[in-house]
């Protein structure tokens, strides 16, 4: 079952919150997987290159390549299928972060609501045509709410420094 545009119920405050904690979420798992995948990049490189040393290079020279054991050719396509595996799921946290990090820059700003007679604030997300101080609604004690904030619900993604 499908549901039409019109028919989507509307974002809560809720629901961002969950969206950020989705995103920060699929970053760690994104931070992680990118690490994982540049050390078997790495160990592919250097098994390469023992391979290159010790068969090729001396066949190309004119002499006789040095035998390597079958375990070692096991462990090269070992290492190439595990990082193809890596990559692809790498690849798939990538597409959702993605995904839920567009969510979030269409639902991500959040408005805050404040009553004229008692203070009482409420929040809820931004809708077309709001500003500061336009007059949003009646609140629970008969007082007349406006908008007093407008603000990005901030995404706790930081960039790391390399050395630290």
């Amino acid at each position: 079952m499908t549901v039409e545009p019109w028919q989507e119920p509307k974002p809560t405050i809720d629901h961002v919150r969950r969206l950020v904690q989705r995103i920060q979420s699929y970053a760690r798992t994104s931070r992680i997987m990118g690490l994982l995948s540049s050390a078997l990049l790495v160990s592919l490189m250097i098994e390469l290159g023992i391979l290159m040393y010790m068969t090729y290079i001396p066949l190309i020279l004119g002499g006789t390549g040095f035998p390597l054991p079958q375990w070692f050719y096991y462990l090269l396509m070992l290492t190439f299928v595990l990082s193809m595996v890596i990559y692809g799921i790498a690849g798939t946290v990538n597409a959702r972060l993605n995904r839920y990090i567009l969510e979030y820059k269409k639902i991500g700003v959040v408005v805050r609501l404040q009553c004229d007679e008692c203070n009482r604030t409420t929040e809820r997300i931004w809708e077309k045509d709001d500003f500061v101080f336009k007059k949003a609604g009646t609140c629970a004690c008969g007082g007349s709410q406006y908008i007093s904030q407008m603000y990005i619900m901030p995404l706790p993604l930081e960039k790391k420094d390399a050395l630290s």
